[in-house]
């Protein structure tokens, strides 16, 4: 088995593994209202960890097409692999949903009922949000006209490029080399998973809180599989399906941007060791031009 196709088995494991344990935090606040907004927050922040640990060391854990875009563009990610870790990701992402989908499948008609939607029909993405994003949230503000009044699509595609963009800066800055202050490697994932967490618990009322268009991808292909239709694609506004992909990578360039234009060049000159940081040139100043 080829190198690339190593990377591309963790990232489908690790992807399969963060939204396992996130959506089923969902699906359990969803289907039995088990679980409030800080339980969610909680658990998506240590499906984070978890699946970083997991496959860190192997693909470099990006479980995210918009951290692996950001990484290509500012941190020299090979632009060759960036297809093959997509595909990867929304591979693990569905396989999750198709696996949560069977679990849970036993609630479906009880949940329909006390609801009262069709699945498929208006309404029926206060269901479906335990697999994919809707704005606002159906479940905590509603699917009437009031509601979506509330967030409208550039709104929550402001959101979920601000939210992206705070994680992507964050991830770099934490794995910067030249930063002395910085967590050690083994202590990275937690902050990045605390990271997550508060922003699932900031912004969730309002998208959803994607960050990931894996995340969203995989599951919302599964539920238009078992039967949600439009509701999945284009989505109940007609716009979700592509908001959730294109705001969470023009987020992480934004926020990659900023990071490396803005912040990076404040640290001045890092004399380090050769081979010590990971973009140190041969003259052993990590100083850019």
């Amino acid at each position: 088995m080829s190198a690339t196709a190593k990377e591309c088995v963790a990232e489908i494991v690790g992807t399969f593994i963060l939204i396992f344990f996130g959506d089923m935090a969902v699906h359990m606040a969803v289907n039995t209202g088990g679980m409030d907004l800080w339980g969610v927050s909680m658990l998506w922040g240590l499906a984070v960890v978890m699946a970083c640990y997991a496959v860190g060391p192997v693909s470099g854990a990006h479980l995210n097409p918009a951290v692996t875009i950001a990484m290509a563009c500012y941190r020299g990610f090979s632009w060759s692999k960036v297809l093959p870790y997509i595909v990867s990701q929304v591979i693990g992402a569905f396989g999750a949903a198709a696996l949560i989908g069977c679990l849970w499948r036993g609630f479906i008609p009880g949940l329909a009922e006390k609801m009262g939607v069709v699945i498929g029909q208006p309404g029926s993405q206060k269901m479906m949000m335990g697999f994919s994003c809707f704005f606002p949230n159906p479940g905590m503000i509603g699917v009437d006209a009031a509601s979506w009044a509330k967030v409208t699509p550039a709104t929550a595609f402001t959101v979920e490029v601000a939210a992206t963009g705070v994680l992507v800066f964050m991830i770099l800055a934490l794995t910067e080399d030249r930063h002395e202050g910085a967590p050690k490697s083994n202590l990275v994932t937690w902050f990045i998973g605390l990271l997550v967490a508060a922003l699932v618990g900031i912004s969730a009322p309002l998208t959803m809180t994607c960050l990931n268009p894996a995340r969203d991808l995989g599951p919302r292909l599964y539920a238009y599989l078992q039967g949600y239709g439009a509701i999945a694609f284009p989505g109940p506004r007609g716009v979700e399906w592509w908001l959730y992909i294109l705001g969470p990578i023009v987020g992480g360039l934004v926020g990659g941007a900023l990071y490396e234009l803005v912040l990076r060049p404040l640290f001045g000159k890092v004399d380090l060791k050769a081979g010590q940081g990971i973009d140190l040139p041969q003259g052993g100043s990590n100083i850019r031009s």
